[in-house]
Parts: structure tokens; sequence; C-alpha cells
């Protein structure tokens, strides 16, 4: 009888581990797996403030490695048809390393030329690369932009060992009068170790409005001095958490930061590589030798002239299709109707409408001259 319930003891104590084994590592969370459907999915992430006891120069130090410098680059033609290409840099701050990913938030005008003072009328191409803090200079794969048209952008991009770099956590408890400290790359970096960190208090919290929407989102002004070209960088509380994105600067004291949480409640979009957002709406990028017309179109330069017109079909027996038979006995393309045509050997057809061709340049939708490289 000893023995019988020996056995049976040993029996339920091995049952019983197996148990607390599957229910053990059964509740462990796999990160790797995590799908992110939405902006909020995000924050909850990284939402949550970090409780530590490191000094303030390690807390600075912690800050940094979150910190990336972005440059932006853009190929294109100003209105007046001329060729040009441009540059610009800024700050990002990485918020997420999952899924072989890196998110990071910065300004919109750091990454968009019609957000900024750039004369960008017509784009022909555009390229983000951000610079980590071990020296690497990674490709942005997709760029999204808030549709409330708040000076807000997320940048993707897609590397295997992003699970290797640091990113920032939130907290949405802040008030008037805390401390704060601002990193960001001025405009005279020009690599990864030269950025500055600045410190203050914050000295006021507001409720803004979108001007082109009308939707609210929320700014922290404080006396935290940001360098031009800082713009994206972070705005930190004491411990290192982050509470705001440095957006732009109000006089000489004040600088004003958009509180994180906006972009939770703000909905984004993004277009496919071959074309731009621009006013709710995605446009093709245009090539060199095309021009733009009003509607953000492309078209083609041909014979000399820009053409953008339709040639009403016609019928002369006497001429071949699509021709028209002038008073002078030759046989002319019609021009606004089935009995009009450009009369001059030099004009040509545009809009319905006859033109002089052009001595130099090209013939412009609204009839003028333009010279383009």
């Amino acid at each position: 009888m000893v023995e019988k319930k020996t056995d049976i003891g040993l029996w339920i104590l091995i049952s019983l581990g197996i148990l607390f084994f599957f229910w053990f590592f059964g509740s462990l969370e796999d990160y790797s797996e995590n799908n992110y459907n939405s902006l909020s999915d995000y924050n909850s992430e990284i939402s949550g403030k970090q409780q530590n006891n490191l000094n303030s120069n390690d807390i600075k130090e912690e800050i940094k490695k979150t910190i990336v410098w972005v440059k932006y680059e853009i190929a294109g033609k100003k209105s007046d048809g001329s060729f040009f290409k441009s540059r610009g840099t800024g700050t990002g701050i990485i918020v997420s390393n999952k899924e072989n990913e890196l998110i990071v938030y910065t300004n919109r005008h750091v990454v968009d030329c019609e957000y900024n003072d750039i004369n960008c009328f017509q784009r022909i191409s555009e390229q983000i690369q951000v610079r980590t803090q071990d020296g690497k200079l990674h490709q942005v794969d997709r760029v999204s932009f808030s549709k409330s048209n708040i000076d807000l952008a997320i940048l993707t991009i897609k590397t295997f060992d992003a699970k290797d770099y640091t990113f920032a956590y939130y907290t949405d408890e802040f008030n008037i009068n805390d401390k704060v400290i601002a990193v960001g790359y001025p405009t005279y970096a020009e690599n990864v170790v030269e950025f500055s960190v600045s410190e203050g208090r914050i000295t006021d919290i507001k409720d803004v409005l979108s001007q082109s929407t009308g939707d609210k989102f929320r700014v922290l002004e404080s006396d935290v001095y940001t360098y031009f070209g800082s713009s994206g960088g972070g705005l930190f509380d004491k411990q290192g958490n982050l509470i705001g994105i440095n957006t732009w600067i109000a006089g000489t004291q004040t600088s004003i930061a958009i509180d994180f949480n906006s972009i939770q409640e703000q909905s984004f979009i993004y277009c496919n590589p071959d074309s731009y957002f621009m006013e709710g709406n995605c446009y093709e990028y245009c090539d060199r030798e095309q021009v733009m017309d009003s509607s953000r179109r492309c078209y083609n330069v041909c014979d000399e002239f820009y053409c953008n017109s339709q040639i009403p079909k016609v019928n002369d027996p006497r001429c071949e299709s699509g021709y028209i038979l002038g008073s002078d006995e030759y046989c002319h393309l019609p021009c606004g109707s089935e009995i009009k045509y450009c009369s001059e050997m030099d004009s040509v057809c545009l809009n319905n409408r006859c033109h002089s061709q052009c001595s130099q340049g090209y013939l412009w939708e609204d009839g003028t001259c333009r010279a383009y490289e």
C-alpha cells in the first residue's frame, strides 16, 4: 500500500509540472509576430513611462540613441520650366523597431517640398534617407502624411536589424513648469555626432486647430532653445520619455512641439513609390521631358510645342482622315471646330486656339513661350 501511494503521488507531481510548463510558456507573448494594423497600435507599443535611476548624463545618452538625422532630396521644375535640384535636412525619432521595420516620426516640412520654402512646382523625383547613431544610412521605403495637414510625417524603413535600435517611450504625464530636454540636428551638422541638446521647462500647453481641416491637436510651449534644422527632433521629460516633436520657433525664446498624442488621434495616408501626396491626393511624378498642367497631370512635349488639346474628327474626301480643306486649297489640321484651322505657316493649335510657334523654348498651355532645361 505504501509503494502504490508513492507511485500515485509521483504521477500527480509530474502531471502538475507538465501543466505548469505549458501554462507558463504559453502565456509569453511572441513580439516577433506582432502585426500593426493602425497607427494607434504603434503608440500602444511605445506608450508607458520609463522609470529609471540613471543620472542626467546617462538619460541624455539614452535619448540620443533614438534620434536620427534625416536627409531629403528632390529634383523637379519651377513654374518657369527651369530644372532644379534641392535638399534639406532635419531630425527624426525612432518610435518602433518591430517586424524588421523602423518607424520614425518627424515633421512634414522636413520631407515635403510643398510644406517648406522649396519652389517645387513640378516634381520629378524625391529621396529620403535616415542616418542612425551607428553611422548607417537607411533608405526610407514609405512616407506617410497626416490627412489633417498637420506638420507631421511617419517614415518606414525596412531593415533586417531593426531590433538592434533603441526606440523612444511616450508618456502623457506632463505639466506646465516640468523640466524638458530637446534633442536635434542643427543645419550645420555634417556627421552623425554633431547634434544639439538643450534643457528648459514647459511654459504652456495649448489646443490649436489645423487651418485647412479644423482638426484639433495639442502643442507644448517651452523655453528650450532649438536650433534651425532640429525640426522633427524629440522633446523629452527629465526621465527620458518622449512627450512631443519639436516643430517651430515662436520668436527667440519659445520653442513649440506637437504633443506626441496628436499623432495617435490623426489618420495618415501614403502614396505608391511612383507618386507623391499633396492636398489630400496622390499624383504621379512627371518625367524631366514632360510638363505638368494645372491639374497636375503630366504631358509630353510634341513637335516643339506643348500639346494638350483634342483634335476634332473631320472628314473631307479631298484630304486625309483628320484634316480639313482650307481656303488656300491645302489640307490643315482643325483647331477648335471642323471648319477652323490655323492658317499661318508658323502657327500651331493649342487648346483649340491658334498660336504662333516660339522662336525659343516651348509653347505653354496659356499661350506663352517658356524655356525648359
